[in-house]
């Protein structure tokens, strides 16, 4: 899936790109030219992408939403609380399982925490997103959406507090944590000092770039980005994504504003 959401992304940033521009510079990023290819037809067939010329691809509006709903994901550390919970309560018919099963992916991707078994939880509020999945999905007699600043009774638990709901086990932070210290480590050993990357070769500060984007979204994607009151006091996501998106900003920074791969870069805040 990483070689479709990187595609999705060339793609977002241009009207038209040719098969043979995406696989050099995807190339470089490991992917082999039959993944890439494949990719592009399971894409082309999805309706994400089309291709209006021979050899020549194109976003379409299906594909620029399906990537905006989970690469557009902001990054709720930057943002204020306003103590407000949202909540979605599922009662999705087992006729129609695999709708059932794709919506708890989908929203568990926006950051939904599982309360209980039909019920989910977060603390920011992506009410439009969560809007455009059950639409997508066609699940609209099947899902109550909620939004309130009062628990009467089990509220969710901040750090150290006690209380059946522990913020901690509803996200799984300690398994998001671990992911956060395994790209630290990455950053540390290749990314010593990001105003001094190896090359300046521009392909080479483009393949870092979407080495880069792609592990921000992987990580963003996982992480909750809950309210400092419910982490850890140890917790390092704020400091890993900070890092990266340092890296990324350095990158654009040494990017020859008049190389045709330019292009392909836009700044994490957008």
């Amino acid at each position: 899936m990483a070689v479709e959401k990187q595609i999705l992304h060339l793609l977002s940033m241009n009207t038209d790109i040719s098969g043979k521009e995406l696989i050099t510079i995807l190339e470089s990023m490991n992917y082999t030219p039959q993944s890439i290819r494949n990719s592009l037809s399971k894409l082309k067939k999805q309706s994400y992408i089309s291709s209006p010329k021979r050899g020549i691809y194109s976003i379409t509006a299906n594909g620029f939403e399906v990537y905006q709903l989970f690469n557009g994901k902001e990054n709720f550390y930057e943002k204020k609380w306003d103590q407000r919970w949202h909540l979605v309560f599922i009662e999705i018919p087992e006729a129609i399982r695999k709708k059932r099963d794709a919506f708890r992916i989908k929203i568990t991707q926006l950051g939904f925490g599982q309360l209980y078994k039909s019920v989910y939880i977060y603390p920011w509020d992506v009410t439009s997103k969560v809007l455009t999945i059950i639409d997508s999905l066609e699940i609209e007699n099947y899902v109550t959406i909620l939004s309130s600043d009062t628990f009467h009774f089990n509220s969710i638990s901040p750090e150290g507090g006690s209380g059946s709901n522990q913020a901690s086990k509803i996200w799984n932070l300690n398994q998001i944590e671990q992911a956060y210290i395994e790209k630290q480590q990455y950053l540390k050993q290749t990314y010593p000092c990001k105003d001094s990357l190896v090359s300046n070769e521009p392909s080479t500060l483009l393949s870092h770039y979407l080495l880069l984007t792609e592990m921000r979204n992987e990580l963003i994607e996982i992480d909750p980005m809950l309210p400092p009151e419910f982490l850890p006091g140890s917790w390092i996501g704020t400091h890993v994504l900070h890092s990266i998106d340092s890296s990324i900003l350095s990158l654009i920074k040494q990017m020859p504003k008049n190389s045709p791969y330019y292009r392909y870069m836009t700044c994490p805040s957008k």
